[in-house]
C-alpha cells in the first residue's frame, strides 16, 4: 500500500503547495471513495478560532400536505360469463 505522499507526488503535486491545497485533494479522495465527509485540520482550526461563523442547519422534516384520503367512485362493473 502507498503512503499518501507518495500518491501525491505520482499525481504531480509540488511538495511546496500550500498546506490547504494537500488537505482538500485528501478530503476529496476520501469522499469519493468512502462517501464521508471529513473535516480537515485546517477547517478545525478556523472553527475553533471562528465559532461565531459556523452556521447551525435545521433537520430535516417531513413535509405533510393535509390531504384527506379519496374513496374511489369508480362504478365497479358487473362480471359476465
Amino acid at each position: 500500500m502507498k503512503k499518501i505522499d507518495q500518491l501525491m507526488a505520482e499525481l504531480g503535486f509540488n511538495k511546496n503547495a500550500p498546506d490547504s491545497v494537500k488537505e482538500a485533494f485528501i478530503k476529496h479522495l476520501i469522499k469519493v471513495s468512502e462517501g464521508v465527509n471529513v473535516i480537515t485540520p485546517t477547517e478545525k482550526r478556523e472553527m475553533a478560532q471562528h465559532p461565531d461563523k459556523i452556521v447551525q442547519f435545521k433537520l430535516p422534516e417531513q413535509m405533510s400536505f393535509g390531504f384527506a384520503e379519496e374513496k374511489s367512485t369508480r362504478p365497479t362493473r358487473p362480471k359476465t360469463g
